[in-house]
């Protein structure tokens, strides 16, 4: 079978290379020459990643000094790899599986000896996988996205990522007729390549789009495919209206349809050989038995009546009945009532078709079946062979592979941490049916609520801020431990006693709590899942515990690093008060408030008295320390809805909302007596004092923030002037009364 056979008959063995420092548009460029759709990234002769149209596709670029940034801060890694010896069937099934089109073929030493594309494997697959009647309509899933012709680049790609789409339909209304046309990842490639991000998808696109109709065969459709040497077909109704795009990746999505295809060919070969005569028969029965239960499907074969003639090991143990209690009895005994009905009705159509029928079967349990029925006549008697195939894994790993990247795109889009931990949740509750997920978040060794979207708020509530210790609870014992805690009866878990009434109050009776950690092994908090029934924990509900903590560390970890430049890009590191650039915005933003409401405000300007005789007399670390000294008196004097700033060496300044210049003038004499009255540690012994002098301005109707500052800063140098350690108002600021 062409399944069997090993890729390295069909891999392109010339690798295309370059280093880890060649910028972005450079690769493209050297692949656009190369007709190649990917690169790989060689690191002093250590594969260390690759890039390919998808990654130009889907990395962030706006402006064309990204395309001058080295390719190591956009390439994949590690790098998808395969062995030579593998089969082009696995190729197949492992793209479909991780959703990419390229695997870089290795050899037994693990070295790079070719690569192997999905264009390969489509190519190779064989003719007897696509002639099986299957129309295009079958397999396209929605409309695609259209663009007019003029839409920029930069706007379309970013349609394509949010739409997980690696291609588009192109529209371009010209004066007196409509035309279409295509763009896709390797146009996109060819974009970067040149350098045009200004340009628009219809001087990139390809015209006219060819179609194909949908009730044509998929065989006709990879002929068009490998004849114009294209991944993407557009899909037309019979009136020529384009309904969809056919890409690779939906034929692909046939490999273990056709596999199995492939096995019920051999099967019916062996069936054929039993008319030549009734000794081969016997002698061919074992062979038949051994060949049946080695294979990973379940097989079965019934007469015209309905009666079982032969099964498989796997269908025992599916009923869970040895062989012997199987064959010979009607099929129908083995069904639940329910079924008995549309195994009926599919048999007879599989039987009056003479074609393949195949159905996906959802069971109770969670099983996800590809069931196929076919009839085949030996001389006089009508057989029907079933054979069904568990998918229920690469199920449930596809679908933890969409919801994973429906929360990377979310955090890589700069979604706030709220948002990303509820979309974790909400996203492991549907893999996870009855349950109830919750994240929290460790906080000088308290936990707090990060998400909690289905858990009733009143258990949350109860909950926030809890400490955590050897044994409290689920998640305050696994962050302690820094280990997985599973507690399948909260009524009498050690670790739930004398907390076990708050959960059992709300019905929660069983909770499974793992922490999840930074790249430095940190807890960084915990991940826990509730059910209103006592339960452990099967294999796929720790596959999807695995997944949900490697996407929580992301979130939190990139939140805490966003987190720190955002500090670093606003704070003062030496007082931790706001720096000049970050102050002045606050106080704009407080100008405007106070003027758009009518409301009072006022700014001070404060400047330590000879501070350069500090810093001269007792050195720069004293010096330090008096403006450290000064900020904490500075916020102990102020109300927390003040905003207070360092915009300058040793200068600082203030601003108060809700308050007019005479209470202004009030908390300027307060803070110059609390620093008057403060003292800084010398080194060798004894203590510093030191005073401050402030200026204090109210923003008058209309007048411009600088105006305001330079009035505060004159009022300032006033109090310098006059003696310091004083308060001076600004000119005309004052009443007539004063």
């Amino acid at each position: 079978m062409t399944n069997d056979l090993p890729i390295e008959q069909f891999m392109h063995r010339d690798l295309l290379q370059c280093g880890p420092d060649i910028a972005v548009g450079d690769a493209a460029q050297l692949m656009r020459e190369a007709h190649c759709g990917s690169i790989l990234v060689v690191d002093n002769g250590v594969l260390c990643g690759i890039w390919t149209e998808t990654d130009a596709l889907t990395m962030a670029w706006d402006v064309s000094d990204q395309l001058e940034r080295p390719i190591r801060d956009y390439m994949s890694a590690p790098v998808k790899t395969i062995a030579a010896t593998a089969t082009l069937g696995e190729s197949a099934h492992r793209m479909r599986v991780s959703n990419i089109r390229h695997m870089v073929v290795v050899n037994g030493g693990q070295k790079p000896v070719g690569m192997i594309s999905q264009t390969d494997v489509i190519h190779h697959q064989g003719v007897e996988f696509f002639v099986h009647v299957r129309e295009v309509g079958s397999v396209i899933q929605e409309m695609p996205l259209v663009l007019p012709a003029r839409t920029q680049l930069v706007d379309a790609r970013r349609q394509m990522v949010e739409q997980r789409c690696d291609a588009l339909v192109v529209v371009d209304e010209l004066a007196d007729t409509t035309r279409y046309g295509i763009i896709t990842a390797r146009d996109v490639l060819r974009a970067v390549a040149e350098r045009r991000l200004g340009a628009s998808v219809g001087d990139l696109a390809t015209f006219p789009l060819l179609t194909v109709s949908r009730s044509s065969s998929l065989f006709n459709a990879r002929k068009l495919f490998h004849n114009h040497h294209i991944r993407h077909l557009g899909v037309s109704n019979d009136d020529g209206t384009v309904i969809g795009l056919l890409s690779f990746s939906d034929i692909m999505g046939s490999v273990e349809e056709g596999y199995i295809r492939e096995l019920r060919a051999e099967l019916r070969q062996q069936t054929e050989q039993l008319r030549i005569s009734e000794a081969q028969v016997k002698r061919q029965s074992s062979i038949t038995e051994a060949v049946l239960d080695a294979l990973p499907i379940s097989v079965m074969v019934k007469d015209s009546e309905g009666k079982i003639l032969l099964a498989n090991k796997m269908v025992g143990d599916d009923l869970g009945l040895p062989r012997d209690l199987i064959v010979g009895k009607p099929a129908q005994d083995f069904l639940q009532p329910d079924c008995i009905l549309r195994h009926a009705e599919d048999d007879a159509r599989a039987r009056a078709s003479g074609q393949t029928l195949v159905r996906e079967i959802q069971r109770p349990n969670g099983q996800t079946l590809i069931e196929h029925k076919r009839a085949v006549n030996l001389g006089e008697n009508s057989l029907l062979i079933n054979a069904s195939i568990d998918v229920s894994d690469w199920k449930r790993a596809d679908a933890l592979m969409v919801s994973s990247h429906h929360v990377l795109e979310l955090i890589v889009g700069g979604a706030e941490l709220p948002v990303v931990l509820n979309a974790i949740c909400q996203r492991m509750e549907v893999h996870l049916p009855e349950s109830m997920c919750s994240i929290l978040l460790l906080e000088e060794d308290r936990l707090r609520n990060g998400a909690s979207p289905s858990l009733p708020q009143g258990y949350v509530r109860g909950i926030d801020g809890v400490a955590i210790g050897p044994a409290v609870g689920s998640c305050g014992t696994a962050a302690f431990r820094g280990e997985q805690v599973i507690v399948e009866d909260i009524a009498t878990s050690p670790l739930w006693k004398g907390y076990a009434g708050h959960p059992l109050k709300y019905g929660l009776r069983t909770c499974w709590s793992t922490p999840f950690f930074s790249s430095n092994r940190k807890v960084l908090g915990t991940f826990a899942i509730y059910f209103a029934e006592s339960r452990a924990p099967q294999a796929a509900d720790l596959e999807v515990i695995a997944h949900a903590t490697h996407l929580a560390s992301v979130a939190v970890e990139r939140w805490q690093q966003i987190a720190d430049l955002r500090r670093l890009a606003t704070t003062d590191l030496l007082t931790n008060l706001h720096n000049r650039a970050a102050f002045f915005d606050r106080v704009q933003d407080e100008l405007r408030r106070a003027r758009r409401f009518e409301h009072d405000s006022v700014m001070l300007m404060i400047d330590l008295d000879r501070f350069k005789r500090i810093n001269d007399e007792f050195g720069h670390g004293t010096g330090d320390e008096a403006l450290r000294t000064f900020a904490r008196v500075l916020r102990a004097q102020m109300r927390e809805v003040d905003i207070l700033g360092r915009v300058g060496g040793e200068e600082f300044a203030a601003m108060l909302p809700e308050t007019d210049l005479a209470g202004g003038l009030e908390a300027a004499e307060r803070l110059r007596l609390a620093v008057e009255a403060a003292e800084v540690p010398v080194l060798g012994g004894g203590v510093l004092s030191f005073t401050a002098s402030i200026g204090v301005a109210a923003p008058r109707p209309g007048e411009a923030l600088d105006r305001m500052v330079a009035r505060a800063d004159a009022a300032l140098y006033t109090a310098k002037n006059n003696g310091r350690n004083r308060v001076e108002s600004a000119e005309g600021d004052l009443p007539e009364s004063a």
